[in-house]
């Protein structure tokens, strides 16, 4: 049940058809260590615990407007404990920039995360609303102990994320790691190299001018290619997308990411999320 190719992105759908699947995994896993690394104000810690009562996490948030909140969530729970510092390949400080935050004028969706931003990330950026220094940390240094699943959600650094917990996987392990995707080859390479089984998820996807279909219709009238649609969901500060299933032609590494690029540059904004699955763990993953 186990032999699954290496360097491949395998079809998540078997897990489900929706962008669940990881958390009800983890669900029918023993209770231990979860990481959530990029926890905005604490919607997928609030997942963990729910989808796998009596586990303990360890959530890492740098951006002082979503730490607010995330603290009031969370402070007096002891099975949460925060970390207010940003996971990284290296231990020192650096410049955060967010660009775009939730403020008076927001939608109805919005006015109870006053101060709120899903767009933080390392680095300086020409678009940034506030920038800040922030303290970098490595989650082997952090970490010691083994860790059953691991969530990385830091628009755009999350290479940098796996590098800085290369330890903690070859020393502890980490059962299962969900990490948000957007064509990068070298993440895939760096979970094939370390024993991992990668599976895609349900792919968020929104219209583009560049679709050749888009060229002359209004910005509310874009489509999207005819791909099945398992529900809607929102982008970042609220945007409207749809979760779909594309027909991806090829999944080896390479080709699944040359997919990937030529998708996103030609026919539809696109972003999925990763669900790796150690190779220790995975005949018990694939019974559950």
């Amino acid at each position: 049940m186990a032999e699954l190719a290496p360097g491949v992105v395998h079809d998540g759908r078997r897990f489900g058809e929706d962008h669940s699947a990881a958390y009800r995994l983890l669900g029918r896993l023993e209770p231990g260590l979860c990481l959530d690394v990029g926890a905005a104000i604490g919607r997928m810690t609030e997942i963990m615990l729910a989808s796998c009562p009596g586990s303990r996490i360890v959530a890492y948030e740098p951006f002082p407007g979503n730490l607010r909140l995330l603290t009031k969530a969370y402070c007096d729970r002891a099975d949460v404990t925060l970390r207010p510092v940003a996971a990284a390949d290296r231990a020192g400080k650096e410049v955060f920039s967010v660009s775009g935050i939730v403020g008076r004028n927001a939608p109805d969706w919005a006015r109870s995360t006053l101060g709120y931003s899903p767009l933080g990330h390392l680095g300086k950026s020409s678009k940034a609303a506030a920038t800040m220094q922030v303290e970098t940390v490595r989650l082997d240094d952090e970490i010691r102990e083994h860790v059953r699943f691991l969530k990385i959600d830091v628009q755009g650094s999350e290479l940098r994320v796996l590098k800085g917990a290369t330890g903690l996987i070859d020393a502890f392990g980490i059962d299962l790691i969900y990490v948000e995707f957007n064509g990068s080859l070298e993440i895939l390479k760096f979970l094939g190299a370390r024993n991992y089984v990668v599976f895609d998820c349900a792919y968020v996807a929104w219209p583009i001018r560049r679709h050749f279909r888009n060229w002359f219709r209004r910005p509310s009238a874009r489509v999207l290619p005819g791909w099945p649609s398992v529900g809607v969901a929102q982008r970042a500060m609220g945007a409207d997308a749809a979760m779909v299933w594309p027909r991806v032609p090829a999944r080896a590494f390479a080709l699944y990411c040359a997919w990937f690029f030529l998708t996103r540059l030609l026919r539809c904004g696109l972003q999925t999320d990763l669900l790796c699955v150690h190779r220790d763990v995975l005949d018990k993953v694939l019974a559950a």
